[in-house]
């Protein structure tokens, strides 16, 4: 995800009516490839969303905040309001994001991912996050910001287990960096493209693998002075599922004893 901020600053929307009778930023709807019929779908999809208009900066391009190989998302406004708009590239195969939408809803009810608005055809809708990536913020972490990264991490943890809990699997949180963003109120895990219903989930052992074996291993063990638990008790997480051995997890990753609390679902 892009840094959103300073792009939105000097940034205007265009209403649809408008952007339908613009041919040049319409066809920016259909990426990578401009195609004025999949542009005119999406901007179908986006009449049903109720979104009012889309986000292009002064020079007339469109304000892209993430981009992957599945979807672009774009800033968009919707009953007053800056959101976010995922929308299926034309060059990717599965135009309908239906899955991804169910996905996205079932991990919303445990409390986790950005809030989805709704989908339609090609596109979804959700509640736009401005974050950095966890990765990026983590390598150059201040000395003053180690609590805040502990509690950060304490809470991605949880959602990890929520979503274990709730058999959904992510399926890319072993790279974190592309998934996974640092935001005022915590962790934010994003796209739910790859997920799937599973009774075998492995979102926190994902992330455990991310912090001891991935780029960030260095800051993990010797910044935070986090340890890596016991492979039999992973063992014995992935068997139960229990919140008891997820305590005993979380306890020997981060020297701290886990609140019960979780956070609620979205309405």
């Amino acid at each position: 995800m892009i840094s959103i901020k300073k792009n939105l600053e000097v940034s205007m929307p265009v209403s649809l009516s408008e952007l339908e009778r613009d041919e040049p930023r319409l066809l920016q709807l259909s990426y990578p490839r401009p195609d004025s019929s999949y542009a005119l779908t999406i901007l179908g999809s986006l009449r049903q969303l109720d979104v009012d208009g889309v986000c292009f900066d002064p020079m007339g391009k469109i304000v892209m905040v993430g981009k992957g190989f599945r979807n672009i998302v774009v800033a968009c406004m919707r009953r007053g309001e800056i959101v976010a708009a995922k929308i299926r590239r034309i060059d990717y195969v599965v135009k309908d994001a239906a899955r991804e939408a169910a996905m996205f809803r079932m991990a919303n009810e445990v409390g986790v991912g950005p809030r989805l608005l709704g989908s339609h055809g090609p596109a979804l809708v959700m509640e736009l996050i401005d974050g950095e990536d966890l990765t990026s913020w983590l390598l150059r972490l201040p000395k003053n910001e180690r609590e805040e990264a502990l509690i950060v991490l304490s809470d991605l943890l949880k959602q990890c287990f929520m979503l274990d809990r709730a058999g959904i699997n992510h399926d890319e949180l072993s790279d974190a960096s592309k998934h996974v963003l640092r935001t005022d109120r915590g962790a934010i895990i994003l796209d739910f493209g790859s997920a799937r219903i599973t009774n075998r989930p492995s979102n926190l052992t994902s992330i455990i693998n991310y912090l001891f074996h991935g780029p960030i291993r260095q800051v993990s063990l010797e910044t935070l002075g986090m340890r890596k638990p016991p492979n039999e008790l992973l063992r014995r997480y992935k068997s139960l599922l229990s919140w008891d051995v997820f305590e005993e997890i979380h306890r020997a990753v981060l020297g701290l004893r886990c609140r019960r609390e979780v956070r609620n679902s979205y309405p």
